[in-house]
């Protein structure tokens, strides 16, 4: 079975970015001049509670798995 490598991203038009706290992990955005990108960061094992604390999920909850890394962009 082959060995996944890193992945680099070059952003040449890089303005700013952001790293936003959602219950499944973290966005990412990046704001280039071509647009947004949005990394989302999902945990497989653990998720944040109502008052933002991360916890592991419980035996019975869903998981995620053999998620592929989708890309979506905002191009104008």
């Amino acid at each position: 079975m082959p060995r996944e490598t890193d992945t680099i991203i070059t952003l040449p038009t890089y303005q700013k970015h952001w790293i936003h706290t959602r219950p499944y992990g973290h966005d990412i955005v990046i704001w280039c001049d071509t647009g947004k990108t949005t990394i989302q960061c999902i945990w497989p094992d653990r998720r944040r509670s109502d008052d933002g604390r991360v916890q592991t999920k419980e035996s019975g909850s869903k998981t995620i798995k053999n998620s592929k890394v989708q890309i979506k962009s905002n191009k104008r």
